[in-house]
């Protein structure tokens, strides 16, 4: 049996906050750069746009970019059907729903998520729900719904607690809605992803009871582009992928910079979280160089490219619990056309490398 789900989306949460509302044709007519809409969360696959802004990289490849920020991923992919950015970043599932409704391509791997996709239980009940699972039987369950976290939490309470989705009811909230509740006490157990882990572990001292790399569930957030624009502009893709894949270099190669950026990055977009968690933040959502992107996309020793792998399971569910009535095939929406468009071009690939001067 599906999951049953209360709806109670409020409208209010799913309002996107934008960075900046200067109209694409101004800017472009100011800067002479490629006028670019990039869609983000505050999440830590975030970092590397904020990054690239305070180093000045942008302008390197003719890119001016308009950030805007959504809480989630529902309402970003809702957002981008009709047009409101053109490439940006979010988890698998919301990635792969918009392949489903628009063609949504998936052009990289954004970070690994499986460590910080959480089931997380108030500090009185944590240590009951561990050792006697049945006392989650009839639970309901904040999550959000058409995200990575619905994956994450059906999972750690099938493959971990044994429970059944007929065995609990799952209540769709946004995440600032997920910690407001619990920290009042709403619940006693809610699917919480990163940073929220830390916000409600620090305020109010809950447990993560599971994640999603303990059942074994591949999560990530990926990186990727509506259909039209890829097609219409292949080479800014191609750069403004290059961007950030030279964030990711450098931080392998400053990583102290690069949590100090995380606290700064985060502080921007209004989430407060201990300064001693940022350290522990970018470790658990370790983000993969060109190289290392390259090798996810590429054949391996079955033939079959891991993202398939990873795009396929994540399929599976997602027909399991209709939010998609088929999968749509990762042949024709997770491609590395644009990585190997940067590493056949000497210069973007050093650029993408950190490699320039």
């Amino acid at each position: 049996m599906i999951t049953r789900r209360i709806r109670t989306i409020c409208a209010a949460l799913t309002v996107v906050a934008p960075l900046a509302i200067t109209p694409l044709g101004a800017r472009a007519a100011d800067s002479g750069a490629f006028p670019l809409a990039i869609a983000q969360q505050p999440q830590r696959w975030a970092l590397e746009w904020y990054i690239a802004t305070k180093e000045g990289w942008w302008k390197d490849v003719g890119i001016d970019p308009t950030m805007t920020t959504f809480t989630a991923g529902p309402p970003e992919i809702a957002a981008g059907a009709s047009g409101s950015w053109e490439v940006g970043g979010a988890g698998d599932l919301p990635s792969m729903l918009g392949a489903a409704k628009y063609g949504l391509t998936t052009i990289a791997i954004a970070d690994s998520e499986a460590a910080i996709i959480t089931l997380m239980a108030t500090k009185d009940k944590a240590d009951a729900y561990l050792h006697n699972p049945s006392l989650i039987k009839g639970k309901t369950i904040p999550e959000t719904s058409n995200s990575t976290g619905e994956w994450g939490a059906a999972a750690c309470l099938e493959k971990k607690f044994g429970l059944k989705p007929s065995e609990y009811h799952f209540v769709n909230l946004s995440p600032p809605e997920i910690n407001a509740a619990v920290s009042s006490g709403r619940y006693d157990l809610a699917q919480v992803w990163s940073p929220n882990v830390y916000i409600l572990e620090s305020a109010i001292g809950a447990k993560v009871i599971c994640n999603a790399a303990q059942v074994g569930v591949p999560i990530t957030s990926n990186i990727f582009a509506t259909q039209a624009f890829a097609t219409a502009h292949p080479e800014i893709v191609a750069k403004f992928l290059a961007v950030y894949l030279r964030a990711i270099a450098w931080e392998r190669e400053h990583p102290q910079e690069a949590v100090a950026d995380l606290g700064e990055f985060f502080n921007s977009v209004g989430v407060k979280i201990p300064p001693a968690y940022l350290a522990q933040e970018l470790h658990a959502r370790p983000a993969y160089t060109l190289d290392e992107q390259l090798k996810i996309f590429g054949a391996n020793t079955a033939g079959t490219p891991e993202i398939v792998d990873w795009w396929n399971q994540l399929g599976t569910f997602m027909q399991s619990v209709s939010i998609v009535s088929e999968t749509p095939p990762a042949s024709q929406f997770a491609t590395d056309k644009y990585l190997q468009m940067i590493a056949a071009d000497p210069k973007l690939r050093a650029f993408a490398n950190d490699d320039t001067p």
